[in-house]
């Protein structure tokens, strides 16, 4: 006999964080600026997130003042290199865990229209419960490989793909580049040796028709933008 699958986990009751002082100011400073209400969906989805990582391995991090620096203002340097997304446009977040960068984005942002994607059943259904509990009609879940989400009837349609610690850049483009549309943004989220990554992945890159246009140095970290298929999309633009 075929064993039943488990029943998701509840999401625990949680009092939503606060954000530690001097958090707005650090926003600014990244050229972010959130009113008290999104703050709000922020300290609730963080509470939550902490929450539930008793239960299950979500995040290492379990202090509430680290969520906010390592988790909160880390997706939201994100939010910057989005200018030109207009509302409406199509991000998605690849290997989501928790939901970071992702929802975090998606609260920031609630134009645009956000797709997580999460292959591990009980992360994925988790995403599914926060993501009902705070309201947020902008996103959806995906509980699929990226490399299944990415060969689908999702294959370059997103105007911006979004990724944090999922593997190194020569491994983390092939699953990312191919769900961008041409002249889409691909940003990951990477550490100190995100130069050493982009000259491991350089042929990989070429393979994936993307191109490196910029590494962002953040309070956080580094954040490789890459452009996917610039150069077509621009050759069709002028036909």
């Amino acid at each position: 006999m075929t064993k039943a699958a488990r029943p998701p986990l509840p999401l625990p009751s949680s009092t939503p964080l606060a954000p530690p002082d001097g958090f707005e100011a650090r926003l600014v400073e990244i050229g972010v600026r959130l009113d008290a209400p999104v703050l709000a969906t922020l300290g609730d989805y963080l509470a939550r997130l902490l929450a539930m990582n008793e239960q299950m391995n979500l995040t290492a991090i379990k202090d509430p003042s680290d969520a906010w620096e390592k988790h909160a203002l880390d997706a939201l340097t994100l939010v910057p290199l989005l200018g030109d997304a207009s509302p409406g446009s199509r991000l998605v977040d690849v290997g989501s865990g928790g939901g970071l960068p992702g929802i975090p984005i998606a609260i920031a942002r609630p134009d645009l229209l956000v797709t997580l994607v999460e292959a591990t059943q009980k992360k994925a259904a988790f995403l599914s419960a926060v993501v009902a509990a705070l309201g947020l009609p902008n996103v959806t879940v995906r509980a699929e490989r990226a490399e299944q989400v990415g060969a689908g009837e999702l294959r370059g349609v997103f105007d911006v793909v979004t990724a944090r610690a999922v593997a190194r850049l020569n491994l983390l483009v092939p699953l990312t580049a191919p769900l961008a549309k041409p002249g889409g943004l691909v940003l990951l989220v990477k550490g100190q040796r995100a130069e050493e990554e982009l000259a491991e992945a350089k042929r990989v890159l070429a393979e994936q028709g993307t191109t490196h246009e910029k590494t962002v140095a953040t309070p956080t970290g580094r954040i490789v933008v890459l452009r996917r298929g610039a150069g077509e999309a621009r050759r069709k633009a002028k036909r």
